[in-house]
């Protein structure tokens, strides 16, 4: 494919992205009151560029194919979870590599940013082009609740998501997860009180990081307060962002490279203090030359996870990707559908 075309194509999937998020950000933005101000200010910080080439440390320890091309990864409640573009939700037992449930969800938002969370007690699903979220039984694989907005992250017991003041993006909003009852929102300025970009966001223990769709700079905003700081720039388009105690992670591709297994996507994990780029694993079973691709990353049970199409099989087929963050090759592949 032409270079020129598929990156016009990718700022074209971007932006339809972003007009989506700011429509919901408008119905969840209205607790937000006029007085509500950024926070604090303070020294802005030097931004790293993180291009050069870093030994991999990290090793694929399962592959497992899937029916269909996916849109989203999410682990918690015991398993993994995968939402198909079909709108079907998977659930994976993360240790045999094996489907345990299946629901199909008419109507579930089959890409885009924070299609699927889990946490809470409840796997979390956005539905009617990302205006509804349906709330899920992870054992009986049931709705149990709809509610309007869109979760995007679950993290110490609160639904995450992307918080606008008409078209301006000012942070994020909370919502507790067991009352559905909204919580003060974070709100994001830097150092100079501007609004950083908006991009994937992830939750950790301390901090909220963000990968600017526009900049690829790594924003680190703090849970206490403070102003964001953009603490390292990674190549390439950024596909997807986790976070947990130890590092943060994000998943990009280079974009200008030809159409699909072109191997250029990435998983780099970075130093959650310096930002530097610790490891560097390529992707070459995920296909990210396909217009319009999602692919979804997601930490836990010890494991990044990867969802996405297969560069391997058929343009209707997807695959799940599961890697040893401690560089430990985990025996022969295993595909199962």
């Amino acid at each position: 494919m032409n270079p020129a075309r598929r990156n016009w194509r990718l700022v074209a999937a971007v932006a339809a992205m972003l007009l989506a998020l700011i429509a919901v950000g408008r119905l969840q933005g209205r607790n937000l009151g006029a007085g509500d101000v950024g926070v604090s200010r303070s020294t802005r910080a030097t931004v790293r560029t993180n291009d050069r080439p870093v030994a991999s440390g990290l090793a694929l320890a399962g592959r497992m194919a899937l029916p269909g091309p996916a849109a989203a990864v999410a682990v918690g409640e015991g398993a993994v979870w995968v939402l198909l573009e079909q709108g079907t939700l998977l659930r994976v037992d993360p240790d045999r590599h094996q489907v345990t449930g299946r629901l199909d969800l008419e109507g579930a938002a089959r890409r885009g940013v924070g299609g699927l969370a889990v946490g809470a007690g409840a796997v979390w699903v956005a539905m009617r082009d990302d205006t509804v979220t349906a709330r899920i039984d992870p054992v009986r694989l049931r709705v149990t609740a709809q509610f309007g907005g869109q979760v995007v992250v679950v993290a110490h017991g609160v639904l995450w998501s992307y918080l606008f003041r008409g078209d301006k993006f000012m942070g994020f909003g909370r919502v507790n997860a067991g009352t559905l009852r909204p919580r003060p929102p974070l709100l994001v300025t830097d150092a100079a009180g501007r609004h950083p970009l908006i991009g994937w966001f992830a939750v950790g223990n301390a901090a909220v990081w963000i990968a600017a769709f526009e900049d690829r700079r790594v924003w680190r905003v703090a849970l206490a307060g403070g102003p964001a700081r953009a603490v390292t720039k990674v190549p390439g388009h950024a596909y997807g962002l986790a976070a947990d105690d130890g590092a943060v992670w994000v998943l990009s591709a280079l974009g200008e490279s030809g159409s699909g297994g072109d191997g250029s996507g990435r998983l780099r994990r970075l130093d959650r203090r310096t930002g530097a780029v610790t490891a560097t694993m390529p992707l070459p079973d995920l296909d990210f030359g396909r217009d319009g691709v999602a692919i979804g990353l997601a930490l836990g049970g010890g494991a990044v996870w990867l969802a996405g199409p297969s560069s391997r099989r058929s343009e209707a087929s997807g695959i799940l990707l599961r890697v040893d963050p401690a560089g430990r090759p985990g025996g022969p592949d295993r595909l199962t559908t």
